[in-house]
C-alpha cells in the first residue's frame, strides 16, 4: 500500500466481509471517530517512514536494557522473519511468538500476549520497591 496516494487498495471488495475482531458497538465507535477526523493521522506514520529512516540510519544504537519482542505467525505486514538478527543490537532481547495470530495480535490473542508479557516480567526478577 502506498500511503501517499492510496494505491494498493484497488483490489479490495467494496463490501468487505465483517470479521469478528470487533463487536458491532466497537465497529460503530471507530466509524464515528473516523467520520469526524478522517484517516490521515493514522497514515502519517507511513508517510514519514523515509524521513525517519534517513534521520536514524546512522545511529550506532545498542539497546542494552531487557527487551521483549512478540511476533505473530500470520502477520503478513510485520512477518516474524523481519525480526531476524535483532539480537545484534538488542543483546538482552527475549522473544515470544504466537503462531495463530495476525497483525492485530493484541486484539486477536490478548490472553496469550498478556501471558508472554507476564512470564517475561517475572523472569526479570524485579524486586518490589518498599515505601519509605
Amino acid at each position: 500500500m502506498n500511503a501517499l496516494n492510496g494505491k494498493g487498495l484497488e483490489g479490495l471488495p467494496k463490501n468487505y466481509p465483517k470479521g469478528n475482531l470487533l463487536t458491532q458497538q466497537e465497529y460503530n465507535y471507530y466509524v464515528q471517530q473516523f467520520k469526524k477526523s478522517g484517516f490521515k493521522g493514522n497514515l502519517n506514520w507511513y508517510r514519514t517512514h523515509k524521513v525517519n529512516f534517513e534521520n536514524e540510519k546512522d545511529f550506532a544504537m545498542k539497546i542494552t536494557f531487557p527487551s521483549l519482542m512478540i511476533t505473530a505467525g500470520k502477520d503478513c505486514v510485520l512477518k516474524p522473519e523481519l525480526a531476524t538478527g535483532m539480537e545484534q543490537n538488542i543483546p538482552n532481547l527475549k522473544r515470544g511468538h504466537i503462531e495463530d495470530a495476525g497483525h492485530w495480535i493484541l486484539q486477536e490473542k490478548p490472553n496469550e500476549v498478556n501471558a508472554i508479557i507476564l512470564n517475561w516480567l517475572n523472569s526479570l526478577n524485579l524486586k518490589k520497591q518498599q515505601k519509605s
